[in-house]
């Protein structure tokens, strides 16, 4: 199955009670974190993808439906596989690795 994108929105409104998820940043719109799912790789039960050198990882949150939600991440919490592989595919240099080891600044 495809996986389809589906914004959360504790990644995009910081002003929602409860726990809070690493805030999107905001030129990715919902275009973009479409294109970025689909182009992901998959590691494990997690997707992930490059924008920009930032690091973008999803997660199936309706697996009957295909559905998935993304966030920021640090490059640190991405397999050196994945990284290897966005690196051949040219969508990540390791000075992008470098910039955002800890997340988007």
């Amino acid at each position: 199955m495809k996986p389809t994108y589906e914004g959360n929105r504790k990644h995009k409104e910081p002003w929602q009670p409860g726990r809070k998820g690493s805030l999107c940043p905001r030129d990715i719109t919902v275009d973009r974190a479409k294109e970025l799912l689909q182009s992901s790789i998959l590691d494990q039960n997690k997707r992930y993808g490059a924008d920009g050198g930032r690091a973008f990882c999803a997660q199936e949150h309706n697996a009957t439906k295909g559905r998935w939600h993304g966030y920021p991440v640090g490059w640190k919490e991405v397999s050196v596989a994945v990284r290897q592989q966005l690196i051949e595919r040219g969508e990540l240099t390791r000075q992008d690795v470098k910039r955002f080891w800890e997340g988007s600044q």
